[in-house]
């Protein structure tokens, strides 16, 4: 779930005492309009929320008010990374690469410093500088922040056997939105997807804050079961739903995708055309070049080489998609989805090189990554990608056994 992780920490840092403003004052608002849940089959009920926009206007002043005060380093970050969260802007995860960086240098003791600089290494996936940022950080640890940092990263990059027994613990022991949430999303990447849904319930039961980024993010992270399910129907009510709390730069998109896989792709047009308007993003870029306009390519094109440019390990999964779907260019994505499996070795990541290499028709290296997704345990879309890699190399018994637990017909 390459979305998870971001989110997460975003979050995090919203609820933590470094990183309580702006919204705040904007609860019980009664000047603010209040999005609140849409008539669904699926999505459960929950409390307005205040205008998500207000929020937006504040991060962005916010950000400039903190850029001025040189002590105010780690709400800065955290603002900064907040404000990528949302909007994805490139120019946010450079700043507060350059922030930490430069506080950890002028501050090498400061445990403070070395939190900021995992988090921000981990946002843009860079995760073995973010693993020695934390070797930095235990011997100064007072607040038991570098466990929960380490988990993030063992997350992010496959390793669930450390992740499902911390995720399970904490949140059977500190029962709440996030941590139920969190051990959901975990399970979820273990193949665990039905048993994830019923800790969502769970999530909801205790909601004690109807802020736009916690909404976004618990009904984000459920649409996205949905979606590694294949359940696309049920996965687009809830990323409306979390668009409508703050349209964020990836319920944009994945509610865009599962609008137009369940057959909408007028309204899918219309929403991504309204987005792109406000912010020519490489995401939104390609997702229109797929919409009918052809004549985007060469900027969809110059603006995912100008991100790869940047952080390369961040946006390598993101272009490797454009560029095999829209971009149409299977070579170069799998050139990309190589490298994101090279750095995190996850479900998603073997699918997305079995995909693009099948594209590329190289049913080798297509079969060389589906070995995990042939697993009893992984999820059903992951098996499908797996039998489809098996047929293509010529490995009959293994698809055929494939075929038959997933009951395709030839």
């Amino acid at each position: 779930m390459r979305t998870v992780l971001a989110v997460a920490l975003l979050v995090t840092a919203c609820h933590g005492k470094a990183a309580r403003h702006d919204e705040a004052k904007h609860v019980g608002s009664g000047s603010a309009a209040r999005p609140t849940s849409v008539v669904s089959e699926v999505v459960p009920h929950l409390p307005p929320s205040p205008d998500p926009m207000e929020l937006v206007a504040g991060i962005d002043l916010h950000v400039e008010q903190l850029r001025k005060e040189p002590r105010a380093n780690a709400l800065f970050v955290a603002t900064l990374l907040e404000r990528a969260g949302v909007s994805g802007n490139l120019e946010d995860y450079q700043e507060a690469l350059d922030r930490t960086k430069a506080w950890t240098d002028k501050d090498p003791k400061d445990p403070a410093a070395w939190g900021a600089r995992v988090t921000a290494l981990t946002r843009v996936h860079q995760f073995t500088d973010a693993r020695a940022a934390l070797v930095k950080l235990k011997p100064l640890d007072k607040e038991q922040t570098a466990g929960k940092l380490e988990v993030s990263i063992d997350e992010a990059t496959g390793h669930l056997d450390r992740v499902l027994p911390v995720r399970a613990a904490t949140a059977h022991d500190f029962p709440s939105t996030i941590h139920y949430v969190e051990d959901a999303a975990a399970l979820t990447l273990a193949g665990k997807a039905d048993e994830a849904l019923g800790l969502m319930p769970k999530a909801v039961a205790v909601v004690n804050d109807n802020g736009p980024v916690l909404f976004n993010w618990l009904l984000f992270t459920w649409g996205r079961i949905y979606e590694l399910k294949g359940e696309l129907a049920a996965a687009r009510q809830f990323f409306a739903e979390a668009h409508t709390r703050l349209p964020t730069l990836e319920s944009t998109v994945h509610l865009a995708q599962t609008m137009m896989a369940t057959g909408d792709r007028a309204g899918a047009k219309q929403l991504v055309e309204a987005e792109l308007a406000k912010h020519r993003h490489p995401e939104l870029l390609g997702l229109a070049v797929g919409l009918d306009h052809p004549e985007l390519a060469d900027e969809a094109r110059a603006a995912w080489e100008r991100y790869l440019k940047a952080l390369p390990l961040a946006f390598s999964d993101h272009a490797a998609r454009y560029y095999l779907a829209a971009g149409k260019d299977p070579a170069r994505a799998l050139v990309l989805a190589k490298q994101n499996l090279a750095n995190r070795d996850t479900h998603e990541a073997h699918a997305l090189v079995v995909e693009a290499a099948l594209a590329a028709n190289d049913p080798k290296t297509a079969c060389d990554a589906a070995a995990p997704l042939a697993s009893p345990e992984a999820l059903r879309p992951e098996r499908f990608t797996a039998w489809k890699a098996l047929s293509a190399c010529g490995r009959k018994p293994e698809a055929d056994r494939l075929a038959h637990d997933l009951g395709i017909t030839h």
